[in-house]
């Protein structure tokens, strides 16, 4: 993911910090294929936050260890106690169907003891912004697009991880990158555009083969991911080759997003988040304009807000509700 400026790791604005515990009334969880982010409000309605590695809690894939909600559970509590009064929202990347978020909200409820809501982390933007029906598109580690149907069925496009899936994401476009620096080397035109150079300094390689060989060693969607700045960087400077590979990623997020909607998701505006499109504004303009081309009258909207607020705000909503029902059945 490309990052911006990121909260503090370890606690926090909550001015009781390295004091006595403070019970959290609702706690906001977004967690990314590279980071995850929790912010809650105490019962003194003080804020507080911790980013952290996904790879710190995560091992393997998110099901894979058992334990990795153990741990997820422990991050969550270095923030606060958390009571049977907690309202915890968490968008999980790789929760995409209804068994997976059914066995997330069960272990993490158990773990915490506390009402929990899981849900992918795409829809966190949903309730980031007042528009309702909404697409949304998260586009950085990873790529997904979603929307609900008039009937609740969410559909979903892509979000298959990595290597398979993720169009449009940081780790596709450096895939991307990578295949025509090695089909430009086969064609002994690797001095011929400024990305293939850039390529191969970036995995410290001499030669085709040895770029093969490093991209390879260690490889995962994070690992290549990191590298993904070059393609806008050499882009801007005037690479035809990084230009092409941008644009195509972007005609691929907006064709996933007329997926969706001829799938039958409803919503005009495609609201996006992820690293990615937050912080490369040529990126947005083109998935902008293929939009437009596309699905006219659709719009794009870039959440600039981090997705985890929208946890925060639901699990605040999702608690204003149950205090209702609770009042109403007393």
């Amino acid at each position: 993911m490309l990052s911006g400026a990121q909260p503090p790791r370890h606690p926090s604005s909550n001015p009781n910090a390295g004091g006595d515990e403070v019970s959290l009334s609702v706690v906001g969880i977004d967690v990314g294929g590279t980071k995850t982010h929790i912010r809650a409000i105490d019962s003194s309605d003080s804020t507080s936050e911790i980013v952290v590695p996904s790879a710190e809690w995560r091992r393997g894939s998110l099901f894979s260890d058992d334990d990795n909600f153990v741990r997820l559970s422990a991050t969550v509590r270095s923030l606060g106690s958390v009571t049977r009064d907690t309202v915890i929202v968490a968008g999980v990347h790789g929760c995409d169907t209804d068994e997976q978020i059914m066995l997330a909200e069960a272990r993490l409820g158990s773990l915490l003891d506390a009402e929990v809501t899981v849900v992918n982390d795409a829809l966190l933007l949903h309730h980031a912004t007042t528009i309702r029906p909404t697409i949304e598109m998260i586009v950085g580690t990873g790529a997904v697009i979603s929307g609900t149907t008039a009937a609740g069925t969410r559909v979903t496009v892509d979000g298959y991880g990595w290597p398979l899936g993720d169009k449009g994401s940081s780790h596709d476009l450096v895939s991307a990158a990578l295949r025509a620096t090695l089909a430009a080397a086969d064609r002994g035109e690797v001095d011929q555009d400024s990305l293939f150079s850039a390529m191969l300094g970036a995995f410290r390689a001499r030669g085709a083969a040895e770029l093969a060989e490093q991209a390879s060693s260690g490889a995962s969607g994070a690992a290549w991911g990191r590298h993904a700045s070059i393609v806008f960087d050499q882009a801007a400077a005037g690479s035809p080759a990084a230009a092409a590979i941008i644009d195509r990623a972007a005609l691929a997020l907006a064709e996933g997003a007329a997926h969706v909607i001829r799938r039958g998701a409803i919503g005009r505006t495609v609201v996006a988040g992820g690293g990615v499109i937050v912080n490369q504004p040529s990126y947005e303009a083109a998935v902008r304009a293929h939009l437009e081309r596309i699905l006219p009258g659709v719009d794009l909207l870039v959440v600039r807000t981090p997705p985890v607020q929208g946890a925060v705000q639901w699990a605040g909503e999702r608690r204003a509700a149950l205090a209702e029902r609770s009042v109403l059945e007393s």
